[in-house]
């Protein structure tokens, strides 16, 4: 749903602070509780000078808001502090990205605004999905940092540099591949997001805590193809770095993947499992480029082609 971003006025406090104590009601989403929201605190935030706080209209109604607060100490006024909220109602309509592309466009204009940091709570997935579709990086994790009525909640901090650029980042990954083979064809999956984003690969991924390769295996594979197999047999271990460049604000970095390679047999469809989350193909993978395909699907072509000479 499209929604007119505006700057907040004192006249949308009291409809601003009844959503804010609605959401506040479910754990997982504010720290405060209802009783410590105040239309007094709201109008405080919008009449101050030390950011800048916007809200979504639709239909005369205001579907969510969201304000930067910078840090007030000298050394840090670089910094500015993100909350946004999407009211009860609007959620899953794009609300929060018009929210969010509008705030960050401010920051980026600001003569001060460097970098914009936000906390969110761990169970949150729908808005860390976000923050880190707009560009945001997880830069560490609060543990057991909010209570709830239902125990504990962990807080992640996530930044976004609007200005300047960021040394490199190294980031190291441990992952375990299938190679499912039919008819002179390898099962690819097309990678939605992340470093390869666009790029053939095979389907596997990182081993979760608790896991071991086979488990892990199993689960990727229904997860991103909606398929299962009977056995699999490790044929090799890939190693590969890959420099990823700055993107849209996003700074680059050195992704260095290690993969756990697995032959597959008895590839089979699952009943009544949902489609999966990656879109799969069965390719002849003589016929790919480089520029086409993971690191580790070049090294199996790499392999195919040294086995045919």
């Amino acid at each position: 749903m499209n929604a007119v971003i505006r700057k907040a006025e004192l006249r949308d406090a009291a409809s601003i602070v009844k959503a804010q104590q609605e959401i506040a009601q479910e754990p997982g989403f504010f720290c405060s509780q209802p009783s410590e929201l105040s239309e007094q605190n709201v109008k405080k935030t919008i009449e101050s000078s030390n950011g800048i706080y916007f809200i979504a209209e639709c239909n005369g109604c205001i579907a969510g808001h969201a304000f930067l607060e910078t840090l007030p100490l000298q050394s840090l006024k670089h910094i500015a502090q993100l909350n946004i909220a999407v009211h009860k109602g609007f959620q899953n309509g794009g609300i929060g990205t018009q929210l969010m592309k509008r705030i960050i466009e401010w920051a980026q204009a600001s003569e001060s605004v460097e970098k914009i940091e936000l906390n969110v709570r761990a169970s949150n997935t729908q808005a860390i999905s976000l923050y880190k579709k707009m560009g945001f990086l997880e830069e560490g994790c609060l543990k057991r940092r909010v209570k709830t009525r239902n125990g504990y909640i962990d807080d992640i901090l996530m930044a976004l540099h609007v200005k300047g650029s960021l040394p490199d980042r190294k980031i190291s990954r441990t992952g375990v591949y299938g190679v499912a083979k039919e008819k002179g064809k390898v099962l690819l999956v097309i990678q939605k997001s992340g470093p390869f984003a666009g790029l053939f690969d095979l389907p596997g991924g990182g081993i979760e805590f608790g896991e071991d390769p086979i488990r892990a295996l199993h689960r990727e594979f229904i997860e991103e193809t909606a398929m299962d197999f009977k056995l699999m047999n490790q044929i090799d271990n890939f190693s590969a770095v890959t420099r990823i460049s700055a993107l849209h604000g996003k700074p680059g970095y050195e992704f260095h993947q290690i993969g756990l390679i697995y032959s597959v047999e008895g590839l089979h469809d699952l009943e009544g499992c949902q489609k999966g989350s990656l879109k799969c193909e069965w390719v002849d993978i003589r016929v790919l480029k480089k520029d086409a395909v993971s690191p580790f699907v070049w090294a199996i072509i790499q392999g195919e082609s040294a086995c045919t000479k």
